[in-house]
């Protein structure tokens, strides 16, 4: 049965204004569109994929799309461009940018260490008779992702490290994409690659063409890689200022995807979600990297993590003296949302 309409003038008046008032509660909830960057396609982006996947973001009454980039450089220029909102991406991307006098800021880490390795083409290595190591990539050609990237910069300080010329010893080839490098490899194109997981544990105990150099994920090589506050959530100052409540609302839902992440009950369907994003390489394989990198996933950004990327990026050459101090790059006014995680207990 159809409700009458109202007749009178007063009556069309009342029931304008309520349904001016019902359009007004649904547009007051009204999800807010972002794009949120993720700097390669790798378990780097899980806590950003887990946020969506698991509707954390949904939660938050956020619609999020995700936008992969071939490297920490792309991804840096589309935030300052504005076509992405914030990225998941290196804090040493942050760090260039404000020694280039661009207002980007880290509101919550995500990865404490590098999780990733140097691997090698199994040929190459098979040629040794013996495990490779650093000296041995003397003359080969090793991929890494966007020139001045954090691929790059580690490469650079790694073979540095070992008594290696970047410049004359080795030869830096970018991919256009972490899971492209494995391809690469195989194709001839590269010997060798610094790559993140979980291309490593697919490149050696899947596919078994490559095998480890330097297994960083599990602390081998330079100590800097672990606690450098490896990838954090960046994005403008001014969004900030203009957008808080927006950025409070990201902060905590990544923060729950953090949470969820370290959760070891978690763990098959986390491997679930990354292998439908990732390619399909396979659950067991997932689950290995991600039980590898478990205790690497934390909110907390501390200064002795800028000290440490610092230390990279001067002794690598990429940025001059002085390194940016931690408030011009770490914004501490989210610390109470970063003390709301509780770390579980994880074997390495």
């Amino acid at each position: 049965m159809q409700t009458p309409l109202p007749t009178s003038p007063r009556r069309w008046l009342a029931a304008l204004a309520l349904a001016a008032l019902g359009a007004a509660g649904v547009n007051a909830h009204a999800a807010t569109d972002l794009h949120i960057g993720i700097s390669n396609r790798s378990l780097l982006g899980l806590p950003i994929l887990v946020a969506k996947e698991k509707g954390f973001f949904e939660k938050e009454g956020l619609n999020v799309s995700i936008d992969y980039f071939a490297g920490g450089v792309p991804a840096t220029a589309a935030l300052i461009g504005g076509s992405v909102q914030f990225i998941d991406a290196a804090l040493e991307n942050n760090v260039k940018a404000v020694k280039r006098g661009q207002p980007i800021v880290s509101v919550a880490n995500l990865q404490t260490d590098f999780a990733g390795a140097v691997i090698v083409r199994k040929d190459v290595s098979d040629k040794l008779g013996r495990t490779p190591t650093v000296q041995d990539l003397k003359g080969l050609r090793i991929g890494t992702l966007a020139r001045g990237g954090f691929a790059d910069v580690s490469t650079r300080y790694i073979v540095a490290d070992a008594g290696l010329d970047a410049e004359k010893d080795i030869a830096i080839v970018p991919v256009r994409g972490a899971d492209r490098q494995l391809t690469a490899g195989e194709a001839g194109e590269i010997d060798a690659a610094f790559v993140m997981e979980p291309w490593n544990v697919i490149a050696v105990d899947v596919t078994r063409k490559w095998d480890y150099v330097l297994d960083l994920t599990q602390g081998k090589g330079p100590a800097v890689f672990q606690g450098l506050g490896y990838t954090t959530l960046q994005t403008t100052r001014d969004y900030v200022k203009n957008n808080r409540e927006t950025t409070d609302k990201v902060v905590r839902a990544v923060i729950a995807a953090l949470q969820y992440i370290v959760d070891p009950a978690n763990l098959d369907d986390l491997a679930a979600i990354a292998n439908e994003e990732y390619g399909k390489p396979g659950l067991d394989v997932l689950k290995l990297s991600l039980r590898r990198q478990a205790h690497t996933f934390s909110p907390h950004l501390s200064e002795a993590a800028l000290e440490k990327t610092g230390h990279l990026l001067l002794a690598s050459d990429a940025i001059k003296a002085p390194v940016p101090g931690y408030a011009d790059v770490a914004d501490t006014s989210f610390k109470p949302l970063w003390d709301s995680f509780r770390p579980l207990p994880a074997s390495r």
